[in-house]
């Protein structure tokens, strides 16, 4: 099965999510042909929130206020 490329949506609407106020580190699932994002706490729940209009959307997800979604911390243990 192949998996889907997301595209990335336009920097104007990435700008406008990225500065909504009040919403910091909240996360965005964005639907990159409309422009529509939808809120969550976490990934699940900004998905679950897209899912209910695009039941199967392919989302681009962002942190509100930063610059990645999520950051990995540590290293990796080679075994």
């Amino acid at each position: 099965m192949k998996i889907p490329e997301v595209k990335r949506p336009p920097k104007e609407i990435l700008a406008k999510v990225q500065s909504l106020e009040g919403k910091k580190g909240m996360i965005a699932a964005i639907e990159p042909e409309t422009g529509e994002w939808f809120l969550g706490k976490d990934v699940l729940e900004a998905l679950e929130n897209g899912r209910k209009k695009y039941v199967n959307g392919i989302f681009y997800f962002v942190r509100v206020g930063y610059q990645s979604a999520h950051a990995q911390k540590g290293g990796i243990k080679q075994v």
